[in-house]
């Protein structure tokens, strides 16, 4: 897809920088104050607000044309509606049961729409969230966690800017699981540099760029001679004890500064031309935002490039800026090695995740043996201190060499797998029961392939449907993937609790077919490119159905006609798209997509105009309204000051019947629907 530049409406004012400007006013996943008129409930989102507060809403005359033949058929024969007609609209028609309707003898359209306009449950297209899957009190494992990847970044990978307020944004948004990349401080004498060596896990092909140049003629970060500089194990032809490792790497690291004292730590993506932002500033960013209004935990997933004196100062830094807050010590009653803490015995918590000591060495001996590791990344990444480590409580990580390490039964370790060997070894029938099995009890962390340098983000509904609980996304670009992800958190406080067949001691996934017609009758205030003429705009809508879809060959996409202006109405043409008999669906992992685009009159790079993303159970029957989405700031659309809304009128005609469980010996090819 491309996304296009929108025309202003007002002179433009000074503006923070793109990613900033599009999280900070954004509501996707937040909780909210009951008392404030602007966070009308705890799990509103900013589209459901605006309902809430009955601002006086501009109605298209497309949407209003619709809305009267609603009205005119649940009236039927009668010249106006009657309240037990009205009852049975609401029950039959669109699936609702309420009681908090006016009572009158009859109804004419403005009572009927002022009705239904105003009752979210009846007219907007996202069901409300079902209190089960809020509950907190299953082990920390059970849950789906919105997460991000690095985290610091505001754009690509290479060359983009690091900051604090990156952190402030997505916690603001629901993210609860984030991720900061620190390395040694410069020497304040020096300007701010990066270590020696490879960030292995993230950028596994940047070092063989890094001889190269890139974009606009630079190159990458150079190296510092001397930095974390050793003899392997083969060279010098004795074993290394990580405490002796640790020392060496603290004197070379002397050695190279002389006397002057370091600065603290920075957070930095290693081996790039990425800015740096202090790692004290990143701490207090997150105190800060944390849990002003949501109160679930915050797992940090800390990537340590520092040497043994500035992890003490990181250990430091966090108990400062964190004071009351992280979690230092287990609970009496849950013991780190024997179970997981309960998530509501988390609220208001901070957790590590790192690497233990014992950890550490086993990855030293495997080197050792001429395993696992390379010389350059043990050169890069040294051994994590005692003090560090011992932070890692209930959430540490815990490394992966292949589908042998899920025999691991520690409740408290996390493995953190690469995109694309998660992909490969689910395309293996017993390596993925195996990756089932072990993440109904366990973590796992799925992050993004390190050729993904425009950070873009990998499908997020394929991990989850192995049991994933964390899919770090990127947050500050907004493709298919941060779409998914956004759906599938949308009105939570970034934890959401497994379906059934997910969760521990559960074999069978019970799955669904479902026949699927969505009717698009009409739109209104669709955005209009900037440069373009409302009138000549060509409006198509495009319908993608996100499920486990084993037979490739299966089309999933279903596309409008395109209709003419900002206000298209389908009213001609509004022939069902339907999706009949899928098969093996579970509704909590699958998602229906919907694109606006503009057709391009080549055939190639058809134009975004705006975008909306719903889970499948979330997505309710009858007449609907769907509220539309920026694609390139994810916020709900608006114009007129607010009072209007950019939206689809939609009618969801949805049957879900029971289908075949899947069990230990199901076979489904491992892959979504695009």
């Amino acid at each position: 897809m491309s996304c296009i530049p929108f025309r202003r409406t007002a002179k433009k004012k000074k503006e923070k920088p793109s990613f900033m400007r599009r999280m900070t006013t954004m509501k996707i996943a937040s909780p909210s104050q009951p008392t404030s008129a602007l966070f009308m409930a705890s799990l509103l989102s900013s589209a459901q607000v605006f309902n809430a507060t009955h601002k006086p809403m501009y109605i298209h005359d497309a949407f209003k044309k619709h809305a009267v033949r609603v009205w005119k058929e649940a009236r039927g024969s009668d010249k106006l509606l009657t309240h037990e007609k009205l009852l049975r609209f609401f029950e039959i028609t669109q699936g609702v049961t309420t009681t908090a309707l006016p009572v009158k003898d009859v109804y004419t359209f403005e009572d009927f729409f002022w009705a239904w306009s105003s009752n979210k449950a009846a007219w907007n297209a996202v069901r409300p969230l079902n209190p089960t899957e809020i509950d907190l009190t299953y082990p920390i494992s059970n849950y789906f966690i919105s997460s991000s990847h690095n985290t610091y970044l505001e754009g690509n990978q290479l060359s983009s800017k690091s900051s604090a307020e990156a952190y402030k944004a997505v916690l603001r948004n629901g993210c609860r699981c984030i991720e900061i990349d620190v390395w040694n401080g410069a020497p304040s004498r020096t300007p701010s540099k990066s270590p020696n060596g490879e960030h292995r896990r993230h950028m596994s092909n940047v070092s063989a760029m890094s001889r190269t140049s890139v974009r606009h003629g630079s190159s990458l970060s150079v190296d510092q001679p001397g930095l974390y500089t050793m003899r392997t194990p083969r060279d010098s032809g004795t074993s290394l004890d990580p405490k002796e490792l640790s020392d060496r790497m603290d004197r070379s690291t002397s050695s190279s500064s002389g006397s002057v004292k370091r600065g603290e730590p920075i957070v930095h993506h290693h081996g790039t031309m990425t800015t740096t932002v202090p790692f004290r500033e990143v701490c207090k960013a997150v105190r800060e935002e944390a849990f002003v209004t949501n109160h679930l935990p915050i797992i940090v997933s800390l990537e340590v490039g520092a040497d043994r004196e500035q992890q003490e100062m990181m250990v430091e830094i966090m108990k400062e800026e964190w004071a009351g807050l992280l979690l230092e010590e287990p609970f009496e009653d849950c013991d780190r090695l024997k179970q997981q803490p309960r998530l509501e015995q988390l609220l208001d918590k901070i957790l590590i995740k790192v690497k233990r000591l014992d950890d550490c060495n086993g990855e030293i001996q495997e080197a050792q043996r001429g395993r696992s590791l390379n010389v350059s990344s043990l050169r890069s990444k040294p051994p994590i201190c005692e003090m560090l480590a011992a932070l890692a409580i209930y959430t540490r990580s815990e490394h992966f060499d292949d589908v042998n390490s899920l025999s691991s039964t520690t409740p408290s370790h996390i493995f953190s797998v690469n995109e694309d060997k998660f992909l490969d070894m689910i395309a293996q029938d017993k390596a993925r029961l195996k990756i089932m099995d072990h993440n109904r009890q366990y973590f796992m962390r799925i992050y993004p392939k390190g050729l993904r340098f425009d950070s873009s983000n990998p499908d997020p509904t394929i991990p989850w449907r192995r049991g994933v609980q964390m899919v770090a996304m990127n947050w500050q670009n907004t493709d298919e993937g941060t779409m998914l992800n956004d759906a599938m958190f949308a009105d939570t406080n970034g934890w959401i609790l497994k379906p059934t067949g997910f969760l521990k001691d559960q074999d069978e996934i019970p799955t669904k077919t479902v026949d699927l017609r969505i009717t698009v009758l009409a739109g209104q205030s669709i955005p209009v490119p900037e440069g373009r003429q409302a009138k000549k705009l060509r409006t198509r809508v495009k319908v993608e159905l996100h499920v486990e879809n084993p037979d490739k060959a299966r089309d999933l996409t279903r596309i409008t006609q395109p209709q003419s202006t900002e206000n298209p109405d389908w009213e001609r043409n509004p022939y069902p798209l339907e999706f009949l008999g899928v098969s093996g669906v579970v509704e909590e992992l699958s998602f229906v997509r919907f694109k606006v685009e503009e057709p391009s009159s080549s055939g190639f790079g058809n134009e975004l105009l705006a975008w909306a993303c719903i889970r499948l159970d979330r997505l309710q029957r009858g007449y609907r309204c769907l509220d539309l989405y920026h694609p390139l700031t994810r916020r709900p659309l608006r114009r007129h000051g607010g009072h209007s809304a950019s939206q689809l009128f939609i009618r969801v005609e949805k049957n879900v019947r029971q289908g075949f469980p899947t069990n230990r010996t199901h076979t489904e090819t491992a892959v979504g629907s695009k």
